[in-house]
Parts: C-alpha cells; structure tokens; sequence
C-alpha cells in the first residue's frame, strides 16, 4: 500500500568543544604556557575532525542500511486515498486516523453484514471459518498478499475444508484499470463459472505489471478463454449486463465495514488489514477453529 540527488560541498571545520574552550581559558589565564605546547594542542584538536566526520558518515550509511531492510521486509496496504502504508510483519496497518499508538489493534465484525451469496468461493461452502478478502487487481499489496499468504491458507487449510475464502471487489480510485478489470471478472464469474474465476484471478496478479488500461479487458478475455471460457459471452456481460453495479456494491459495503484499504481480510470476523505475512493469519484462523 512511493531519492533526491545530494551534493557534496567541502567539509566543515567541526565546532570548537567544551574541552577546546576550556584549554583556551587556561591559556589565558596562564601567560606561562609556552607556544610549543599551545600548537601541539591545536594540532592534535584539528586532527580529531576528520575521524568525527567519517565516523558520522559511516553511521548515517548504516543507518539507511537498516531502514532499506526493515521497508524491505515489511507488510503494507494501499488506503483509498492513495496512502501506501508500511508496518513490521505482523502488525496491523490501519488508515493514519486510526493508528494513534501504533500498537497492534484487534477489530471484528459481524459477518453477517456481509452479503456472500453469488460471490465467488474458494474452498467448502461448509467450512467452519470464512474469510472475506476486499482486494484491488491493480494493488500492488494484493499482489503480494496472493503471492504471499494465501497460497499457504489455501494449502493449509483450504484443501483440508477448514476454511473458505470469499472474494470482494475493491478496487481504489488512483488505479485507473481496476474498476475494468473488476467488472470484466465479475463477467467471468457469471459466465465461466467458479473455478474459472479463480484462475485467471491468480493470472492476473501473475501479469498484474504487464496489464493496463488498453488491454485489461482482452487479456482478461484470453486468459479465461486457455480455461475453457466464452471470449464472447464475456465480452456481451461487459457491455449489456452492468457488472459495475456488483462491483461497485462489493466496494461500498467494504468501506462501510472500514476496509479502507487493500487488501483487507475479515476471518470469520476478525479484521487483519495489509500484504501480511502468513504467521500473522495462522493465530487468527486456529483462533477461529478452536
């Protein structure tokens, strides 16, 4: 859920120290003091500061060193502003009005504010826990989040028919080929059937660098029609069936349920927001599962 070029001028004499300044009270004060000395000390003093700034500059690599491997590694969420959030692994990101301490916030809901009927499944209809997931095919968080996490809810508990993840459209309004892409597979939903939207979904994500505006819809169209699917009937749901209406209702019900962002997973309630790890789902699922 977005470097600025540096020049480098001639170094700085480092500001004079509370030891440089008390030697030169003293020198005053003592008249005695022979110039020999006084010069050693001035020079020992100026040959401190090139060791201060290399010290300094070593420092400040290290420091960007970190922080590039902590941003690295972390989750994050796009917010419907257009906010790319990043937290640590296992934390929950939430929108910046709402994090006031930092801390990991724990959010449910009732599930049954969210209409699941014609929505596509993936796993048992009977599975004890559900998993509504709000995504956006253009994020770039979703995109790690299904590369991430989900193949090992699938495998870990999907296939087993502990748990069943419901897909919801919400596509944001800085990308410019999600609303299309949404509509386009709502009409491979309707028209190809479950197990085909779940497969040019994974495809999608796949390709998600190389799709845009201009070719969102055919490829979409060519990607269901390598899973058996009717280019033409999906082309006939996008211009006279409306598809947007599901879409854009899937997207109003996630930002009335505070999926503010993406992607967003509620687990038979509970709210996880961001490209989390898997470790931050498993607690959550065998929480639900107990």
């Amino acid at each position: 859920m977005p470097e600025e070029d540096s020049e480098e001028g001639e170094p700085e004499e480092a500001p004079e120290t509370e030891e440089q300044k008390d030697t030169s009270s003293s020198e005053e004060k003592e008249e005695t003091m022979n110039n020999e000395d006084k010069h050693k000390s001035e020079e020992n003093n100026k040959s401190s500061t090139p060791g201060t700034v290399q010290l300094s500059v070593r420092s400040l690599i290290i420091g960007v060193f970190v922080l590039g491997l902590a941003l690295g590694f972390s989750g994050g969420v796009l917010t419907s502003s257009g906010t790319s959030l990043l937290e640590a692994p296992g934390d929950t990101v939430q929108p910046p009005e709402n994090n006031n301490d930092g801390q990991q916030e724990t959010e449910t809901i009732n599930m049954n504010e969210i209409e699941m009927e014609g929505e596509p499944v993936l796993g048992q209809e009977d599975a004890p826990v559900t998993m509504v997931v709000y995504e956006d095919f253009e994020c770039p968080f979703c995109k790690r989040f299904e590369e991430g996490a989900i193949p090992q809810i699938k495998s870990n508990y999907v296939d087993s028919g502990q748990v069943k993840i419901v897909w919801k459209d919400r596509p944001l309004g800085m990308h410019p080929w999600a609303d299309p892409a949404a509509a386009a597979m709502e009409c491979v939903y309707r028209e190809a059937g479950n197990d085909v939207f779940w497969a040019v979904k994974n495809k999608v994500f796949a390709n998600q660098d190389s799709v845009e505006t201009s070719n969102v819809e055919s490829q979409i169209k060519s990607w269901a029609a390598e899973e058996g699917a009717s280019e033409s009937a999906i082309q006939s749901c996008i211009d006279n069936d409306n598809p947007m209406e599901e879409v854009n209702a899937d997207s109003s019900e996630g930002q009335e349920l505070g999926a503010s962002g993406t992607p967003t997973a509620f687990i038979n309630g509970q709210k996880l927001v961001g490209a989390q790890p898997y470790s931050s789902f498993e607690p959550v699922i065998e929480s639900a599962l107990s």
